[in-house]
């Protein structure tokens, strides 16, 4: 790097920082260590010299480290082996740099590269070749001014130009006389055009490119924090509660956090949750709460009046509704939704105590507020540092702001400066505390970025959500549309063109893009309303315009369009989710379906198998109980025949006793044997055949039915005779 890298070696510095100060585990001596060691190695060897190494790390990286605090630093860069001790200890001790490869050593590697951060620069410098005021300006030149700003973005001159006219001519034959602007408050249209430029291009860069302004975001981060550690020497693990500390609220910043300053108004929300978290109690003083009633009171009454109503709603960016329920009702709106106590202005009598100091002091606060704009924000202004003083206790001076009573904080770093060396003065007059200790106490009135960084320094470290939104806060507020540019741009066209053409232009400033066009157009100048360029501002205000409403409708488009494909969405949704569910009953339909049948063919199966063997078992039961009865009427049988035949064998007997009889008879009476004989050859071979063959069947059958019935009655006997022969 070159002598005109001084930007660029700050930048890289400043992301070093970040990056550490983010890394969880690492305390607040150990981030900013290493890049130190950096402005270190051109001293490797020598006696440490708090001036020499102040201005070592100012030349380097542009930060600015009290001599106290390089002193204070010693102890740690002692622990990371960047100084020997080599004599004494404790506040009298004396170092010496360490050689220069240790001192490279502790060094850290930076988080982006050189070419990350050229790359950003020469953004900023292709953003700047389109404004004619800057054109032929050297590169060293804006990357200087691109980093003042960027590191001091609450210091830019834009922010407190002072607007020239907002009011709008009646007639092209209306005659408005320009109020000459007082010298002190002339500034360099270079740097208006600069302050617009750094803070259009850091807008767009978040839009844009989100990574690259994280980037830019972390060093206006850093820079808080650097702030932090070199003005304030509290250690950050003392956690000491600052539940005894109030913390009194500007005007500004009060209207900041009721939403009356739109670009403010995040960054106020912010601040107010960061104090609320930290434990110190907001409050804001009575003639604090009348200055901001007055403010919106005033704002509300303007936009009533129904003077020019053309440019009326030009002035204020908070909408007539929002004005309307604040008024009146400012301290209840800011205990009520806000938290903010409201206290009454203190009223001890300080010119009986010391009546010389109350004399300087007011000579001093004269001498300093000799710009102020009106004679009511000097009386405001002064009433706040009297009754920061009143509060104080003056018996002890405290060393740490969390042992403090009572803090201002404001957005105004003039009025900071001017209470905190009121304070001094005193003490100095007023007291008899030595000159070293008024020093080394505590300030009486801080800027919000100081604050903010204290309370991230009281955390051990963190995000740096409150500086980017407070960077993002200034920028929308140095780019915000002017209503001065505005009534010049309607005043010009009125001459020009007629009534017509600038009611059309005044429409189209009432558009947020069109208004936003005319501001990038003229880069925050009314001067740059001419004649001669009026045509190319309001071809750049309407095409925004026409932009934004062709983006409008195409967004309302594609809004509707995403409706449907929302609404189509959630019906395929449903069909998907119905189908889905039907599917799965269907599923589980046919699964029970399959398991009933599974489930069947088995009880079918078991049921054939069953049948088969009742069958079987059936089968052979009816053939046992068939055998059984054929052998019942077997046996039947042959008992009938066996009857049968014994009878027949008995009557045949019979007929032999007889034919024996009638042969035994023939001797003695021939005649009775031979009429015998022939009878009862007669009778045996024609009568008694078939006269005894009946008898005998039938007592035969009898005698079957009954053997049959002794075995088994069930077994049915026929009822004709069988053969029993």
């Amino acid at each position: 790097m070159g002598a005109d890298a001084r930007p660029k070696r700050t930048l890289i510095a400043y992301c070093v920082l970040a990056d550490r100060l983010q890394q969880p585990g690492l305390g607040i001596g150990q981030a900013i260590t290493p890049f130190l060691a950096e402005a270190c190695q051109e001293f490797a060897g020598d006696l440490f010299d708090a001036a020499k190494f102040c201005n070592a790390v100012a030349q380097r990286f542009g930060i600015s480290i009290p001599r106290l605090a390089a002193l204070g630093l010693t102890e740690q860069l002692a622990a990371e082996g960047i100084l020997l001790l080599v004599s004494g200890h404790a506040s009298s001790a004396v170092y010496r740099y360490a050689p220069g490869k240790t001192i490279g050593d502790v060094a850290a590697a930076p988080p982006v590269t050189e070419a990350d951060v050229e790359n950003v620069l020469n953004s900023f410098l292709e953003y700047c070749r389109t404004d004619g005021r800057i054109e032929g300006k050297e590169q060293s030149w804006l990357e200087a001014a691109f980093l003042d700003r960027l590191l001091n973005v609450d210091s830019m001159r834009l922010l407190t130009r002072r607007e020239v006219s907002i009011s709008a001519k009646r007639t092209a034959e209306t005659i408005t006389l320009k109020k000459p602007q007082p010298k002190a408050e002339r500034s360099d249209p270079e740097e208006l055009h600069l302050d617009f430029l750094v803070s259009q291009f850091l807008l767009d860069l978040r839009s844009n490119y989100p990574q690259a302004f994280d980037r830019v975001s972390n060093v206006a981060f850093a820079n808080m924090a650097a702030e932090a550690i070199a003005c304030f020497r509290e250690p950050s693990g003392d956690n000491a509660p600052l539940d005894g500390l109030t913390v009194y609220l500007d005007s500004p910043l009060l209207l900041d956090m009721l939403g009356v300053n739109g670009e403010y108004e995040e960054y106020g929300l912010e601040l107010l949750e960061a104090i609320h978290e930290g434990g110190a109690k907001p409050a804001v003083f009575d003639h604090c709460v009348a200055e901001a009633e007055t403010a919106v009171k005033a704002r509300l009454e303007f936009l009533r009046s129904g003077i020019n109503q053309v440019a009326s709603g030009w002035g204020t960016t908070a909408a007539p509704t929002a004005l309307a329920a604040l008024t009146g009702r400012v301290a209840e709106r800011a205990e009520q939704r806000l938290g903010i106590a409201v206290h009454r202005d203190p009223e001890t009598p300080l010119h009986r105590k010391s009546m010389t100091s109350v004399g300087d002091i007011e000579s001093y606060m004269s001498s300093r507020m000799q710009a102020w704009r009106n004679d009511e924000a000097k009386a405001h202004d002064r009433k706040s540092v009297w009754s920061m003083i009143s509060l104080r206790d003056t018996g002890d001076v405290c060393t740490r702001l969390c042992d403090a009573k009572a803090l201002l904080l404001t957005r105004n770093t003039a009025l900071v400066g001017i209470a905190n060396e009121s304070w001094r003065l005193w003490l100095k007059g007023a007291t008899s505390h030595a000159a070293a200790k008024i020093e080394r106490g505590v300030p009486v009135a801080l800027s919000d970025k100081q604050f903010a960084g204290y309370l991230w320094l009281r955390k051990g470290g963190g995000d740096g959500k409150i500086s980017r939104a407070r960077l993002l806060a200034h920028c929308s507020a140095a780019v915000r549309p002017r209503p001065d540019i505005k009534a010049r741009a309607y005043n010009l066209m009125l001459e020009l063109s007629g009534k017509e053409a600038a009611q059309d232009i005044a429409a189209l400033l009432e558009d947020r893009e069109g208004a936003s066009a005319l501001m990038r157009a003229t880069r925050g100048d009314p001067e740059d309303v001419t004649k001669e360029r009026l045509p190319f501002i309001l071809e750049k205000v309407k095409l925004a315009a026409g932009d934004y409403a062709a983006e409008a409708e195409r967004k309302k488009a594609e809004a509707a369009i995403a409706a449907v494909k929302a609404g189509h969405a959630v019906v395929v949704e449903q069909l998907s989710t119905a189908m889905s569910a039907a599917s799965e009953a269907h599923a589980r339909d046919a699964k029970l379906l399959r398991e009933e049948i599974e489930r069947q063919r088995l009880a079918a199966e078991s049921h054939e198998i069953s049948k088969g063997k009742l069958e079987r078992t059936v089968g052979e039961l009816m053939e046992a109980e068939r055998q059984r009865r054929a052998q019942v009427a077997a046996e039947g049988m042959r008992a009938g025949r066996s009857v049968y035949r014994r009878l027949r064998f008995e009557i045949a007997g019979l007929f032999g006793a007889l034919t024996l009889l009638g042969t035994s008879l023939a001797e003695s009476e021939p005649g009775i044997s031979a009429g015998l004989t022939v009878l009862l050859a007669v009778l045996g071979f024609w009568f008694i055949p078939d006269k005894l063959r009946g008898p005998l069947a039938r007592h035969a059958h009898s005698h079957m039915r009954a053997v049959m019935a002794r075995r088994d009655s069930s077994v049915p006997v026929p009822d004709e005779i069988p053969d029993l022969k």
